[in-house]
């Protein structure tokens, strides 16, 4: 049964019921911002709108559609404003490093419109009307939204658990992660029913999407197997000569065991929830690495480790997925089921990554010592997690295709 297109048809048919009732349940939420109360400086939100509108403006560029980025734009700024009435309404103070919290969420929500837009346009390419490719793009991306909010959402609350001064910022990545889901799958559809976006029947780009990255590999198999253990090598060389970082880490060993568990029931596989894992750990374990090389700070606290780890382990889930879907479905073979992934969600992971890479590159600019270096490790960890995804791991399950 295709939830999906049911609830788009409901939705369709009674458009200004829903959206009256979502205006309602808005304005509830909202009328909280007559009690909140925030310890942040001007330069701390004029920060986090200027990384707001510097993803949304990448979004329009990379995706070729000024639509899309004023929809992600809106929508950016109503998570930002319902957060904020929430947190009115719990009686939470943000602190200074709540800033860190605000644009956790503002990249949460992007990267989740980046998905179901980017599933949208590729859907519209292959040919689809746009009322239809909407449900198309929900049905593929609800379960990896849902799994990559309820992950992020779980480690700011372990970080909270461990240090009791981030809790403030636990809310707020909590909050804003169940406004996220809700509002991708209500508010966004309600939109997209209602006004077009560009037409993009035909774009290459949306259809075909990094197939060329697995066509090359096989294209050269040796340049490809040499530049995997380069990267491995590299990899495992920085890591093992930063033993500061093993101290650092040793609060996420719970952390990373639940989501392993959380990805062996949504997957129903311990080898891919395994892998994801690893990958995720050793992007971060990477990222802290060459941080370490680079700046030798005396310390490395909990809070520089759980922003990237909020936003890097949406690559992965987004990935095996869509892996697992193909596995799941017509292509049972392994190296049919790479190229769907690769074909279908490889240029939304790089997307997103882009984005948010731009929009956490605004934090550089506070003059917070903790934000610039959180800022710093994920940018790091970012570029790392998008390198393992989209490069070491299709080439390792290409190569175990072909043993």
């Amino acid at each position: 049964m295709n939830w999906a297109f049911n609830w788009v048809q409901i939705m369709a048919h009674h458009k200004k019921l829903l959206g009256a009732l979502l205006a309602l349940l808005s304005a509830m939420c909202l009328s909280g911002l007559v009690f909140f109360e925030s310890r942040l400086s001007w330069q701390a939100w004029g920060i986090s709108a200027s990384s707001l509108v510097v993803m949304s403006a990448a979004l329009a560029w990379l995706l070729a559609s000024v639509r899309t980025a004023l929809v992600q734009l809106g929508l950016g700024l109503y998570i930002l404003l319902m957060t904020l009435g929430g947190l009115g309404w719990l009686g939470v103070v943000l602190d200074a490093n709540s800033v860190l919290g605000l644009v956790v969420v503002m990249t949460l929500m992007t990267s989740n419109l980046i998905h179901v837009l980017s599933s949208l346009l590729r859907e519209m390419a292959r040919g689809l009307f746009q009322f239809d490719a909407v449900a198309e793009a929900l049905k593929l991306n609800h379960r990896p939204i849902f799994l990559s909010n309820l992950t992020t959402l779980l480690g700011f609350v372990f970080a909270a658990w461990y240090e009791p001064q981030l809790q403030s910022m636990a809310v707020v990545v909590t909050l804003g992660a169940i406004l996220s889901y809700a509002v991708t799958l209500s508010w966004l559809p309600l939109i997209l029913l209602s006004w077009l976006l560009e037409f993009r029947v035909g774009n290459p780009s949306d259809r075909h999407g990094y197939l060329f990255v697995l066509d090359w590999m096989k294209r050269y198999p040796r340049l490809s197997l040499a530049l995997t253990l380069g990267m491995l090598t590299l990899l495992l060389g920085l890591v093992l000569s930063q033993p500061m970082i093993w101290n650092a880490m040793a609060n996420m060993w719970g952390m990373l065991l639940v989501l392993a568990l959380l990805f062996v029931v949504f997957w129903h596989s311990v080898h891919l929830a395994l892998l994801n894992t690893l990958a995720n750990f050793a992007a971060l374990l990477f990222a802290l690495a060459l941080f370490v090389w680079l700046v030798a700070p005396s310390s490395l606290p909990l809070l520089w480790l759980m922003v990237p780890m909020g936003l890097i382990v949406d690559d992965g889930i987004h990935f095996f997925s869509r892996y697992v879907r193909a596995k799941q479905g017509l292509f049972r073979d392994n190296d049919s089921a790479v190229r769907y992934a690769m074909a279908s969600v490889a240029r939304p992971i790089w997307l997103s990554s882009w984005t948010l890479f731009l929009g956490v590159g605004v934090l550089l600019l506070s003059s917070n010592d903790d934000i610039q270096q959180a800022s710093w490790v994920t940018l790091l960890s970012l570029a790392t997690a998008t390198a393992v995804i989209l490069w070491l791991i299709p080439a390792y399950l290409v190569r175990r295709t072909n043993q």
